[in-house]
């Protein structure tokens, strides 16, 4: 399969796993509240959804789209105890490794350490207004988390991705040189998500996008800097155009 059609296969997968956030919410009787996380910089109410909303975040959002994008949950059938996958709360010396991000994408790239921080939704902004996700990612570049041991014998580059579920950004550094490249790409999910909450009556309104376009938007905007099967490429790529 070429790198199109599979860029459009992930993306299908993609679209379909956002569903389940809005259906979520619908399940919930909480429609005014998705209206308002994304109408509005508010945050997610914990006693609206019945869980704290970080835990609500990851669970019908983040880690639908990590396992549509190929870092499969260890837990799914599509996981064969081998390749890309994702792992909570990954844990190392402490003493080594004082900060502990949300998750470790695991068997990625030979060259690449891969990790992700996770935010409640609209916990980060576009405009900057926002950016916690972002705050703690740049830490954790800086302070080269998890490459402090085995790791950095074997790894070159160390890869970190800030999400709160609607923005995504990427961010990695060269453990050899130093260099640091932010935000190649950011990402806001949110047009995509909204449009599918219109389509289900989830919230009200007409949807901007047919589940073409968002099938699209995805496979333009997110799918070629995000997926397993591409961010290494794109990391080598971006690097080389803008200094290595």
């Amino acid at each position: 399969m070429d790198s199109l059609n599979a860029n459009n296969v992930i993306a299908e997968r993609v679209r379909q796993s956002l569903e389940v956030f809005p259906k979520k919410f619908r399940e919930l009787g909480e429609g005014g509240e998705l209206q308002s996380l994304l109408d509005s910089h508010y945050g997610l109410s914990g006693p609206r959804v019945q869980q704290s909303p970080e835990d609500f975040t990851e669970q019908y959002l983040i880690e639908p789209v990590l396992h549509a994008l190929e870092y499969f949950n260890p837990t799914s059938k599509r996981y064969q105890g081998e390749g890309p996958h994702f792992v909570r709360r990954p844990t190392t010396f402490s003493k080594i490794e004082p900060k502990q991000p949300d998750y470790l994408l695991k068997n990625v790239d030979n060259g690449l350490v891969c990790i992700l921080e996770a935010k409640a939704a609209n916990r980060e902004q576009m405009n900057g207004a926002k950016t916690t996700a972002t705050g703690d990612v740049k830490s954790y570049v800086e302070s080269d988390t998890f490459c402090k041991y085995l790791f950095k014998r074997e790894r070159t580059t160390l890869v970190a991705v800030g999400t709160d579920g609607l923005r995504w950004t990427l961010w990695w550094k060269n453990l050899e040189s130093g260099q640091m490249w932010d935000d190649r790409p950011k990402v806001d999910l949110s047009p995509v998500i909204a449009s599918i909450a219109r389509r289900h009556d989830v919230i009200a309104g007409e949807p901007e996008l047919s589940s073409r376009e968002c099938r699209d938007y995805l496979r333009e905007k997110f799918v070629p800097f995000f997926a397993a099967r591409s961010i290494a490429g794109h990391i080598e790529t971006e690097s080389a155009n803008f200094g290595d």
